[in-house]
């Protein structure tokens, strides 16, 4: 149950509003401290520096600041509008998750109520001579911040929301979300077959239509052992399920179990990277692929993709063997990765979109190779049928003789490893 608590608070601080509340809220305890440590001031120092000082310093911050957000809000706004029609309209969402951009606006925002705030308290008695030393001291020190932070925020900028940053990006949290799920495979439960579903269990229907966005695996845990029941999901993180369709079976327990499983599956209007490493793969080929339009005419970017998706997928190992050795949740049975959905997710439409042009075919090809040496015999056996589909729409879509003569050079060389059919 802490894991789930922990779950819950990282994915709500990942939202903007909740940062500006905290900083904001940060305002305030330092507009408290100023007045809680003005006794300590010396009767000197205080006589040196008056409320006219003070007053022109949250002035500025004032002005400034108000201006500085909303500039900074307008290069968000274009950032995110810029990367999701260049690149993929996902990459929106993620831009939006980024940490950076949130602190620093909401550090803007908080400086703002802090000059808003005292401001308005030293048109009041409640602070004296001394407590308007400390409050100067602390406005010192927000403006310090400031620049600190200005001086971030365009170092951030001057790649933010490039394809190279957002292919990074996209990586990245492919690559968490992989080590996650290789960490607990199945989510630290056993791996799921239909035929491990006992005909006694009992279907759990969804309530709504929407994604499968997370699944809590400490909560179902809890809630199976202390019901004596065991839980079988389904339905994998991602996937689009439709009110009243099967999203698990339980067997044991009672209502309290029903509504603890529930609970305990997430869903939402959008997927999410979180606990979905398909999604991450298929956002990167959304991006290759869209390179590869008549529009864009981008090959580049297309085989710079393919490097990234192989180096992902390299991460991955078998759950269906994994999964069964002494698994962390011992009541709970979940649907594991499929290696044949990992290529299809990650390569399809660039075999598809890409087929008429031959580097792009024969970065594929050199990728999947080498994917073909993975230890896991699923994505060896996954890559090779992926080969053989980009190598079949290669030669289906080329008309010209010496492209041809290219991708014929390039595959007799993966053929004589015994991995691409002829």
């Amino acid at each position: 149950m802490f894991a789930t608590t922990l779950r819950k608070i990282h994915r709500l601080s990942r939202r903007l509003w909740v940062r500006v509340a905290l900083i904001s809220g940060m305002a305030f305890v330092a507009l408290g401290a100023a007045k809680l440590f003005g006794p300590m001031i010396p009767d000197g120092l205080s006589e040196a520096i008056g409320a006219d000082a003070l007053n022109r310093l949250l002035d500025i911050i004032s002005t400034s600041m108000l201006a500085v957000t909303t500039f900074s809000l307008s290069v968000m706004v274009s950032v995110h509008q810029s990367a999701s029609s260049r690149w993929t309209p996902r990459a929106h969402r993620m831009l939006l998750a980024d940490t950076t951009t949130q602190t620093v606006l909401a550090t803007f925002i908080g400086a703002y109520i802090y000059s808003l705030a005292a401001i308005i308290l030293l048109s009041t008695p409640y602070y004296g001579e001394k407590e308007i030393v400390t409050l100067y001291l602390a406005t010192l020190a927000v403006l310090v911040l400031i620049v600190v932070v200005i001086l971030r925020w365009i170092l951030h900028l001057q790649a933010l929301g490039s394809l190279v940053d957002t292919t990074v990006r996209i990586e990245r949290e492919a690559v968490r979300a992989f080590e996650a799920r290789m960490e607990r495979p199945c989510l630290g439960g056993h791996a799921l077959k239909q035929e491990d579903i006992p005909g006694t269990a009992r279907p759990i229907r969804a309530k709504r239509t929407a994604y499968i966005q997370a699944i809590y695996e400490d909560s179902l845990q809890a809630a199976a052992e202390e019901h004596d029941g065991r839980v079988y999901l389904d339905a994998p993180i991602g996937r689009f399920v439709h009110r009243g369709e099967v999203i698990a079976h339980i067997e044991g327990g009672g209502e309290a179990l029903e509504e603890a499983v529930r609970g305990a599956v997430h869903m939402g209007e959008l997927r999410t990277v979180e606990q979905d490493p398909r999604f991450a793969l298929i956002m990167l080929s959304e991006v290759g692929s869209k390179a590869l339009s008549p529009g864009i005419n981008d090959p580049g970017t297309a085989i710079d993709v393919i490097g990234r998706i192989g180096r992902v997928i390299g991460g991955f190992r078998d759950e269906m063997a994994h999964g069964r050795d002494a698994p962390i949740h011992d009541r709970l049975w979940v649907v594991p990765l499929d290696p044949l959905d990992l290529m299809q997710d990650g390569f399809g439409a660039m075999a598809r979109d890409g087929a008429t042009q031959v580097e792009v075919l024969i970065s594929m090809l050199k990728t999947l190779t080498a994917l073909q040496d993975h230890p896991d015999t699923g994505i060896a056996a996954a890559a090779r049928e992926m080969a053989h589909e980009a190598l079949e729409r290669g030669r289906a879509a080329l008309e010209f003789d010496r492209d041809r003569d290219r991708l014929a050079r390039a595959a007799p060389e993966i053929a004589a490893r015994g991995r691409i059919r002829e």
